[in-house]
């Protein structure tokens, strides 16, 4: 292997190619992952020949086709990367409340506030933290949790509900 294995494994090929079989949850065919990675049929096989390399993957193959699926190992580093996009999501969702915040409410009065543009964009993270809270793991449900009642409180605010 000539790059490490976090640099190629981070790569958007690699990434992907292992979310989709995880979502799958069977076997596929290399040009069933190559359409869904967006990639070539030959350099998807050069992927998966790489997460072979790290035991991620496993072939099994009958003549010239080959159906690839996660090994036990692959399994949990897909877990692993739904993860840790979620947590990227939840960190995005975050920065994103506090900036309405600071651009649409802060320092100003209530009846200056666009309440109808302030309480849909809030209604919409509120939302996907819900879906967040409830399909993801406790550790980072908990965490949307937190940041949705954020959000709550920003909508007290918003409406004249008593924070606190």
């Amino acid at each position: 292997m000539t790059v490490g294995i976090a640099e190629f494994f981070f790569q958007e090929k690699p990434l992907k190619a292992i979310l989709a079989l995880k979502k799958a949850n069977k076997p596929l065919y290399a040009a069933i992952i190559s359409k869904e990675i967006d990639s070539t049929y030959a350099h998807t096989l050069e992927v998966l020949s790489m997460l072979k390399e790290l035991k991620l993957v496993n072939f099994h193959e009958e003549g010239r086709i080959k159906q690839v699926f996660l090994t036990e190992v692959g399994l949990e580093a897909a877990n692993v990367i739904e993860n840790l996009l979620e947590l990227f999501k939840l960190s995005e969702l975050e920065y994103k409340l506090d900036l309405l915040y600071e651009k649409d409410i802060r320092g100003k009065l209530r009846e200056d506030i666009d309440k109808k543009h302030v309480l849909g964009r809030l209604d919409s993270y509120k939302e996907d933290l819900e879906l967040i809270i409830k399909e993801k793991p406790q550790n980072i449900s908990q965490l949307a949790e937190k940041l949705f009642k954020k959000a709550d409180l920003i909508s007290r605010e918003v409406t004249g509900l008593v924070v606190g």
